[in-house]
């Protein structure tokens, strides 16, 4: 779910978390007198998340994709993105990519290897389960003049 809210309320709900989502989570516990709720997990590095209706995207850490060619990074929320391909991109282009960056061996070390290996994995399951049917949708992202880019 998508809520847009004024920068103001924003800042203020940071304040009580820096998870926007956790601390109106924490302002309805409180109003209701409910126990606090244990802390989400850590994300994976990458999962399919539901928005709805049957379909889900692909959510990373952006840093697990920074730097592969054609893949862009559209964060949403403190350390998730959803993934962009440039235009005519595919699911099988996404995981040659990542693939072609474990051969080369990139920046970030062996630990970032192993994530992008297990990124592949994740990505070749996606791409031939029975389950799934997956295509690529073209986005339209507007930035504002004068705003800084975080991820691309």
């Amino acid at each position: 779910m998508a809520l847009t809210l004024p920068t103001d309320v924003i800042a203020w709900l940071k304040t009580l978390d820096g998870d926007v989502g956790r601390a109106v989570v924490k302002l309805h516990d409180e109003s209701q007198r409910t126990r606090t709720r244990t802390p989400r997990a850590t994300p994976q590095a990458a999962e399919l998340v539901d928005v709805g209706g049957g379909r889900a995207l692909i959510v990373v850490d952006p840093a697990l994709v920074r730097g592969l060619d054609g893949v862009a990074a559209i964060p949403f929320d403190e350390g998730r993105a959803f993934l962009a391909l440039k235009p005519g991109g595919t699911m099988a282009d996404l995981e040659l990519t990542v693939l072609d960056a474990i051969d080369r061996g990139v920046a970030g070390g062996p630990e970032h290897c192993q994530a992008l290996g297990a990124f592949r994995e994740m990505l070749r399951g996606w791409r031939t389960s029975e389950a799934l049917s997956v295509e690529s949708r073209a986005i339209v992202l507007a930035t504002r003049k004068g705003a800084t880019a975080h991820g691309s």
